[in-house]
């Protein structure tokens, strides 16, 4: 869908305003005077190390992956100025912050695809606060290393001593990162519906999507293990650690060795501190956890990837000050007594941060929305109800109604399902609704069910897909339409 005449105006008005008023206070169109963050993001081919001494190109914002921390005060008007400069079209997406229809960064959706030699302004609040991850969404730019997080910090003060903010990533280290010619999972019977699926799709490919590719690096900040500068904290320190994965295709199960973590935020939004020994963490998801630095050594964050068991995917040593050791002590993910934290196991903090924004659902009974999830046995293609995006029925909602959305995953891989626009409740019958946790990405998994339940408050035209990339461009989406 092309931009709308009133979008064009505001990114216009916009424009104009950055270029004519002073620097820090900036007048926002519709919103009068407000304090503005301003950032430029350039989207170019960079050479990447992840600190093996081997290079490769990959497409990175600023020249690094991952791109820079975006970091505003709730409150605040974030204002991001992106200069493509790529050989292909590209946009950005902020992942998991509600912005409006317009600044949702989904080509063919709520935007036009900035052309290579273009720029586009993209303006929205810093609301609310939380963890929440910047990305591209077209094609599989986002496993060519387009990605970086973005930080909207609380207005009250600081409960920790130290934080660090980790992105975990799935690599394909050869030119080209993801998209690369590299050994691929197979999908049993994967050409018998190509050329009838596949027709008007929209892939660059004859051969229909992608299968997913073999991973032969898993960095976190851009770097593999052994080759990270150590995480420092110090003997009593509060730490914090803001955990985000823009990785392609990987869930990670992360434990701490030596410690316990304590979730405080799940998707940005404030949960009653859970202390666990492991959390899982799916494409899209971001989870702040804490942990106590009460255990001197030298130790290892561990991630062993969810779908594939074996050596772990990612790690992280992290050394108290003073410890000369060089070999970190790695956590151990079997035996007795291992604390696993699921979703039923989180209660939002308050009753406050678990209600919806906007008018309580027009006072309705919420409209049921079932989404059967499958694929990947006798087809390459991925789908939801059996339709492959972007040939799928409309799903049309009136601004303020209550909805639920009934997943029912019949395939043998989990897909964590994201919703532009909104966040939602995960429905937890063990808890009353004002408990219920709000997320913006969920893992359904195989052969599960999984409700949620949202207000269909920030009107226009919504992505709804799997943050699998592969599953996503092999047709694991639709759109929510709400007026």
């Amino acid at each position: 869908m092309e931009l709308t005449r009133r979008s064009f105006i505001r990114t216009a008005l916009a424009a104009a305003a950055y270029a004519a008023a002073p620097k820090g206070i900036l007048p926002v169109y519709g919103q009068g005077e407000a304090k503005v963050r301003e950032f430029s993001l350039s989207a170019s081919v960079a050479g990447i190390d992840l600190g093996t001494g081997r290079e490769f190109n990959a497409w990175a914002y600023n020249g690094q992956v991952p791109g820079p921390e975006i970091r505003a005060k709730a409150g605040e008007i974030i204002r991001v100025r992106l200069k493509n400069d790529l050989p292909a079209a590209t946009t950005i997406h902020w992942h998991g912050v509600p912005v409006p229809n317009e600044m949702d960064g989904v080509p063919g959706v709520t935007q036009k695809a900035v052309q290579p030699g273009e720029t586009f302004l993209y303006e929205f609040k810093a609301d609310p606060p939380g963890s929440y991850i910047y990305h591209s969404h077209v094609e599989y730019q986002l496993d060519q290393g387009l990605y970086g997080p973005l930080i909207i910090e609380p207005s009250e003060e600081k409960e920790w001593d130290r934080e660090y903010t980790l992105t975990l990533e799935d690599w394909v280290m050869k030119d080209g990162g993801g998209v690369a010619a590299t050994p691929r999972r197979s999908t049993m019977g994967m050409g018998m519906m190509h050329g009838r699926m596949g027709m008007g799709r929209g892939f660059d490919r004859d051969s229909g999507p992608l299968q997913e590719p073999i991973y032969d690096a898993f960095a976190v900040n851009g770097k593999i293990y052994p080759h990270m500068e150590p995480l420092t904290v110090k003997k009593g320190e509060k730490v914090k650690l803001r955990l985000m994965n823009p990785s392609s295709a990987t869930i990670y199960d992360l434990r701490l060795a030596g410690h316990s973590l304590t979730i405080t935020h799940a998707d940005g939004r404030p949960v009653r501190p859970l202390e666990t020994d492991v959390l899982r963490i799916g494409m899209g998801e971001r989870y702040d956890v804490t942990f106590t630095a009460d255990h001197q050594g030298h130790w290892l964050l561990s991630g062993i990837n969810a779908g594939y068991r074996g050596n772990p995917a990612v790690q992280i040593p992290i050394r108290y000050t003073g410890i000369r050791s060089d070999s970190p002590a790695p956590p151990a993910f079997r035996g007795p007594g291992i604390r696993f934290a699921g979703y039923w196991d989180m209660e939002a903090l308050t009753p406050e941060s678990a209600q919806p924004r906007g008018e309580a659902g027009n006072g309705k009974e919420p409209e049921l929305l079932r989404q059967t999830l499958s694929g990947g046995m006798h087809s390459p293609y991925w789908t939801i109800n059996g339709q492959v995006y972007p040939n799928v029925e409309p799903i049309r909602f009136q601004r303020n109604d209550r909805v639920r959305i009934a997943y029912w995953n019949r395939s043998m891989m989990p897909h964590p399902m994201h919703l532009h626009g909104h966040f939602f409740k995960v429905v937890n019958d063990r808890l009353p609704p004002s408990r219920w946790i709000e997320k913006d990405t969920i893992i359904v998994n195989s052969m599960q069910g999984l409700m949620i339940e949202f207000i269909a408050d920030n009107p226009g035209e919504w992505f709804h897909h799997c943050h699998n990339l592969y599953h996503l461009m092999a047709g694991m989406a639709n759109v929510v339409t709400i007026r």
